[in-house]
């Protein structure tokens, strides 16, 4: 048996011993299983809890899925800062893994509103991090990729009006996303998107360049 099923079946074990204690923590768990040609394919099962304080809204889910020869490990914790009349700023942050016999994979994510003018809930800007990266563990040796994400959006009057991000990596992929929500009252978000590499001839050249509309939906 392996380790990390072991892990899984003391976990549940614990919980279930701990169930009537704990009846506000443990939520509704999801599970799930797949067949292929009458034969057992997969399974998904997800376990969330609510660790939330008087401040802070905290959601932890742990989840094992894919098949009983080769399962990929995964947990995501969720950190949200609860409405305050004394504070304006919101924060957030999720941190995540998950892992199998091919590859780990690490990923986090901060948040934080800025409010201005006379209406600091409707009027504010946020700033976001994103962050990901994952190592190869049937190939040993082999560099780790990761990325790196920092976006801004503006949002005035609680609407929120466009954003601008800039990404990079390991890997070179640089790149900038611009993006315009509903100007002039038109029910759509534009976005253009860049995306360039690094490579030995040249020092950076234009690998991808696109532009994207999408429909928002309006008063109906």
């Amino acid at each position: 048996m392996r380790i990390g099923t072991r892990l899984v079946i003391v976990i549940a074990a614990g919980l279930a011993v701990a169930a009537p204690a704990c009846a506000e923590i443990i939520q509704k768990p999801a599970m799930s299983v797949s067949a292929k040609d009458g034969r057992f394919a997969g399974y998904s099962a997800a376990l969330p809890l609510d660790l939330s304080t008087d401040t802070e809204k905290v959601a932890l889910t742990v989840k094992t899925a894919g098949t009983l020869e080769n399962p990929t490990y995964d947990f995501d914790l969720n950190l949200t800062q609860k409405p305050d009349d004394g504070r304006i700023g919101q924060r957030a942050l999720a941190v995540g893994a998950s892992w199998n016999d091919r590859e780990a994979r690490l990923r986090s994510s901060m948040s934080k509103m800025f409010g201005f003018g006379l209406l600091p809930r409707a009027n504010y800007v946020r700033v976001s991090m994103d962050m990901d990266a994952s190592q190869a563990i049937a190939v040993p040796g082999k560099i780790p990729v990761a990325r790196a994400n920092i976006r801004s959006s503006l949002t005035l009057e609680g609407r929120p009006i466009g954003s601008i991000a800039l990404g990079g990596g390991s890997t070179g992929e640089e790149g900038i996303d611009l993006s315009l929500t509903r100007p002039f009252d038109i029910p759509a978000e534009f976005t253009v998107s860049l995306r360039g590499v690094n490579d030995d001839r040249q020092q950076w050249r234009l690998q991808d360049a696109r532009a994207m509309v999408k429909l928002v939906k309006a008063s109906w």
